[in-house]
């Protein structure tokens, strides 16, 4: 393995942003980059600057681009290579990340042709047959999906119904969906059913379908992409985004590290200091917490938290916003998963010890007004039965025949903390 080359694509031209040494000891930014006026840092943790930067420094952006746990597993068995060969795995799988990163080798060119090909339902139901199946086509399309749930990447032709109108990208071309599958009971259900809610309640989040190829399959659609209509048809862009593991300057294994301070007030602080508009953010950032509190999502960790960056004045400048909300799964629905959350709120670090006075202290860590609290938690309390109800009873979208039951359950499961949030909106 020689230098490795990082690059921005937004649509099929590679911008060199920088080198991973051989050996792997330094990140550096490219000099022609650096030069560019309008050049943006690829990451929080890795602000522009001409000196190397040390696989510390490092390794936590890249190493978040990669799958985690089983996912993992299955993925370097696949490509017969050491679960810990992070710079290996990264290369072999690169070509598609979350944002707009491709990773080559130097020695082997990278593609500049973009193009698809259509995938039948026979062949996505093979693809998502098992994680090893999922790993072998992540493997072979040279895609990594940050996460530890089995999932792969398609893309999807805009003027057709979910059905239908599956493709596969081919040299450049880029995913525009996620295909999530799980072995526990009820999950892309589970998803399905809170992510449609959260958008009810005023969220904002990714959007996603329902499926059935033989098993349960969530469908995402990627924020990280934009479809663009053109005279010769439609094409896709990546956009940047990381997690606040990256951000933060974490690897993937710590997501559930307490941040010293406290991570929601860590996290509100960053928004308060480099958001362009800070207030916005901060209140997205508390609809998300409340939201995940009340469905009894206790796995809402730093990295399932991102930030999305965009390019305004016709490229001369980048902010970022809060991505949309996404991996909300009610937990507490399943009694082998811990009842801890993810991150303290309010000082309460089990989801059944949160209270109204723990609301008022979370308040007071994101740096916010109770009311302004109160009202988003008054909404999300009105809102959520209802708004599952529907959800499950196929209303706005498709849904399987067992939905309504997992609808059920669900808002079976969340009455104790909805009871929380309306002492609380008093």
């Amino acid at each position: 393995m020689g230098t490795l080359l990082v690059s921005r694509v937004s649509y099929r031209v590679p911008e060199l942003v920088g080198r991973i040494a051989a050996d792997g000891s330094t990140f550096t930014y490219d000099v022609a980059y650096l030069s560019n006026p309008h050049a943006a840092p690829l990451s929080a943790s890795l602000p522009l600057r001409a000196e190397p930067f040390s696989p510390p420094q490092y390794r936590p952006y890249f190493e978040g681009l990669l799958a985690e746990g089983i996912a993992r597993q299955a993925l370097a068995a696949e490509l017969k290579l050491r679960e810990d060969d992070w710079l290996a795995m990264l290369v072999a799988c690169g070509r598609d990340c979350i944002g707009d990163i491709v990773i080559a080798d130097e020695y082997a060119p990278m593609p500049v042709d973009a193009g698809y090909v259509s995938v039948t339902q026979a062949e996505i139901m093979h693809m998502l047959e098992s994680l090893p199946q999922i790993a072998e086509h992540n493997a072979d399309r040279r895609l990594s999906l940050a996460g530890a749930q089995g999932k792969t990447g398609l893309a999807h032709r805009p003027d057709c119904t979910m059905e239908t109108g599956w493709l596969s990208p081919r040299g450049l071309a880029a995913t525009t969906h996620m295909l999530k599958t799980s072995s526990m009971r009820d999950v892309p259900e589970n998803e399905f059913l809170c992510m449609q809610a959260a958008r009810a309640c005023g969220l904002n989040v990714a959007k996603v379908s329902l499926l059935s190829y033989a098993t349960p399959v969530l469908v995402v659609e990627r924020f990280d992409r934009r479809i663009v209509e053109a005279r010769e048809g439609w094409h896709v862009e990546r956009l940047h985004q990381e997690d606040f593991c990256q951000a933060f300057r974490m690897l993937p294994g710590s997501k559930y590290a307490e941040l010293e301070g406290g991570s929601v007030r860590r996290i509100a602080s960053f928004l308060r200091e480099r958001s362009a508009r800070p207030v916005r953010e901060i209140m997205a950032f508390a609809q998300q917490l409340l939201f995940s509190y009340v469905i009894g999502n206790c796995d809402a960790h730093l990295k399932n938290y991102s930030l999305l960056y965009r390019e305004s004045n016709g490229g001369q400048s980048v902010s970022f916003e809060l991505s949309p909300a996404y991996d909300l799964v009610c937990t507490t629905l399943y009694p082998k998963y811990s009842r801890d959350l993810a991150m303290d709120l309010g000082g309460a670090r089990s989801i059944d010890e949160v209270t109204p006075e723990t609301l008022e202290n979370l308040a007071r860590e994101l740096g916010i007004k109770d009311h302004a609290l109160r009202r988003i938690a008054k909404k999300i309390a009105a809102t959520l039965v209802g708004a599952l109800d529907r959800a499950g009873s196929g209303d706005a979208d498709p849904v399987l025949e067992s939905t309504p039951y997992v609808a059920d359950d669900l808002i079976a499961d969340i009455e104790p903390r909805l009871e929380v949030l309306r002492a609380f909106s008093r």
